[in-house]
């Protein structure tokens, strides 16, 4: 396996304005500043998973501006990946009253960390302090080498001098356009966003609509897979999911790039707009507020995380970590995600006397080995076998017919990572 090229970090120009790139090779993750501490770019080799607002690149507005008449229609919407508090409204001083916010949503941020190594790079911004909501916010990021793993520590710091309440919301937006023969652009239907379900959700349907038309066919639960599935059909609308997995996904099933985030959730945690630990957000035709988008060329899909609310006393801090990863991944979907990959078809083992026929669609977040490993009683490895390379880089389907050693009771998809020699599983399934 050729050596692993190192990380590195440097100021450059985005798109017009000034940011901090760090890379590993593998994936480019860039961050703005200036317009509220966005991500502005997570790149996968050659693919842009990030939505960013061709009208507004490399534009910067002043406090006054950015606020505007303090409706939607004002608010400068760059794209990227933001974090905010939440729940969000206008009703009361426990809200967040935006977007338009011109403190946390699009001020201007304080790079405090750019740094790298050979192994990691890590960039560092901070908000200035908001008063009205107490908050001041710090987004800080780092890759290791040969990974598109992104490690993003969120922590919100209490600068009044009264307790705070607040859940801490990370929004991406995503591109989910198709570029047309003639050079312009529309949605893209073979999007979708996925997350797992709760078996005893709160919800009725398992999510709830939050904004724009109850009977959106874009929301729809797959009950075999136990999954929230959201296909790009263009439509307005929002719903949250009480999800308790720990990850939502994204898959650009025409090219086969995925992109997923995964998080901890709190089973006796509070958490935002009636239990949500995701929410999912689409463009499409139809108007919010005072904004109206059928006539607009924004195509994008959002996934949003939630931490559960923090009590945050004067002077304190409180942080939530998100992992994102990327790959490509063969499927119609995102049916899972592990620390070491996504499954766009999970591991299926199907018996013919003495052989065992897997097969199933992957994509791997880490360069290294994929491995089947067959498991016996006592989770004890019976012996294991290198399948080939794996790479983000590169999708894997799985169809081989092999002969497990005796007493084997499960098969696993393993990957032995080329950097750190760890190993993480991908993919099991019980004989």
């Amino acid at each position: 396996m050729p050596p692993l090229p190192p990380c590195t970090s440097r100021i450059d120009d985005f798109r017009g304005w000034s940011a901090a790139h760090i890379s590993n090779g593998l994936i480019t993750v860039i961050v703005v500043p200036d317009i509220g501490g966005r991500i502005m770019a997570y790149d996968l080799g050659p693919y842009p998973f990030v939505y960013v607002d061709p009208h507004l690149a490399g534009e910067l507005f002043t406090p006054e501006e950015n606020l505007g008449d303090g409706t939607l229609a004002a608010w400068k919407n760059y794209g990227g990946d933001k974090t905010w508090p939440a729940p969000q409204g206008w009703e009361t001083d426990e809200q967040w009253h935006g977007p338009p916010d011109p403190v946390l949503d699009t001020g201007r941020y304080t790079l405090d960390v750019l740094e790298s190594d050979d192994d990691a790079a890590t960039f560092e911004v901070t908000s200035p302090p908001d008063q009205r909501t107490g908050v001041q916010i710090t987004r800080r990021a780092t890759i290791r080498r040969g990974s598109s793993l992104v490690e993003l520590r969120l922590t919100f710091r209490n600068v009044v001098q009264r307790p705070i309440r607040w859940s801490i919301w990370d929004v991406m937006q995503l591109r989910a356009e198709r570029r047309l023969p003639d050079g312009s652009v529309t949605h893209e239907p073979e999007c979708v966003v996925t997350t797992p379900v709760n078996p005893d959700s709160r919800y009725p349907r398992q999510f709830n609509v939050i904004f724009g038309d109850e009977d959106n066919p874009q929301w729809r639960v797959d009950d075999e897979r136990g999954l929230f599935v959201a296909p790009y059909m263009w439509e307005i609308g929002k719903v949250g999911i009480d999800s308790p997995d720990g990850w939502i996904a994204f898959l650009n099933a025409a090219s086969s790039y995925a992109f997923a985030e995964r998080f901890d959730v709190a089973p006796e945690g509070t958490y935002p707009d009636d239990g949500a630990t995701v929410e999912c957000w689409t463009i499409g035709k139809g108007q919010v507020e005072n904004l109206d988008y059928e006539d607009s060329d924004i195509y994008l899909m959002e996934t949003e995380v939630l931490s559960p609310f923090y009590d945050i006393e004067p002077g304190e801090e409180r942080s939530f970590t998100i992992t994102w990863g990327s790959c490509r991944c063969p499927g119609e979907l995102i049916e899972d995600v592990s620390d070491a990959g996504c499954a766009g078809e999970r591991l299926s083992a199907e018996k013919h006397g003495d052989t065992v026929r897997l097969t199933g669609q992957f994509g791997t977040f880490d360069v290294g080995d994929l491995l089947l490993a067959w498991v016996g009683e006592d989770d004890q490895d019976l012996s294991t076998l290198s399948l080939e390379r794996a790479t983000p880089l590169a999708a894997v389907t799985l169809d081989h017919v092999v002969e497990p050693p005796p007493g084997a009771l499960r098969a696993e998809l393993r990957v032995l990572t080329a950097a750190h020699g760890e190993t993480r599983t991908l993919a099991g399934t019980d004989l």
